[in-house]
């Protein structure tokens, strides 16, 4: 007997043990397998993504942009394996143990939303990134208009487009409240 007709005879005496013992849709897990989700079977993943890269030698180096997205994760029951697997169209990937929770790939699953939201807050400071920084505009309003110019997109191609922005509402929410 070749190894193909002993996988293949493997693989169909599983399909009939399955076929025969459940009826529900979802296949029990595998006494061996160590990751069971829980019943929402919803995790979330923080992911922050690079965007614009600097050129190691360039005179005018700019910083990397970064994207910050929330990953909603769905697990599926792998029945050839046994485990729990999420393909994200890419590759299989396995959820696995360390010492603080789970982790998918090399970014750690959050049973709760707000646990990765917290971790893409963290990554948000840890970056320098400008949308956590927007509520430390002053409450002077010439400090404000000096912001405003220096970052005005007109007079500075380089400007912080959303630095601008805020100013520009802080004025404007400033103004409304004066009368």
């Amino acid at each position: 007997m070749t190894n193909a007709q002993r996988r293949a005879a493997l693989l169909a005496s599983r399909k009939a043990e399955m076929d025969s013992s459940s009826n529900d849709s979802k296949p029990a897990p595998k006494p061996g397998s160590a990751f069971h989700p829980h019943e929402a079977s919803a995790y979330y993943l923080a992911d922050v993504n690079t965007v614009g890269t600097f050129k190691m030698f360039a005179r005018d180096r700019t910083p990397p942009v970064y994207t910050y997205d929330i990953i909603t994760v769905h697990f599926e029951l792998n029945p050839d394996t046994g485990t729990w697997i999420w393909f994200d169209g890419k590759k299989n990937q396995f959820p696995r143990k360390t010492q603080d929770g789970w982790r998918l790939g090399s970014r750690k699953l959050h049973d709760t939303r707000e646990g990765a939201e917290a971790e893409l807050q963290h990554a948000m400071a840890k970056n320098g990134d400008r949308v956590t920084k927007v509520h430390d505009l002053p409450d002077d309003m010439t400090a404000l208009k000096k912001i405003r110019s220096a970052h005005h997109p007109d007079r500075n191609p380089a400007a912080d487009q959303d630095l601008y922005q805020a100013v520009v509402e802080k004025l404007d929410r400033m103004r409304a409240q004066a009368q």
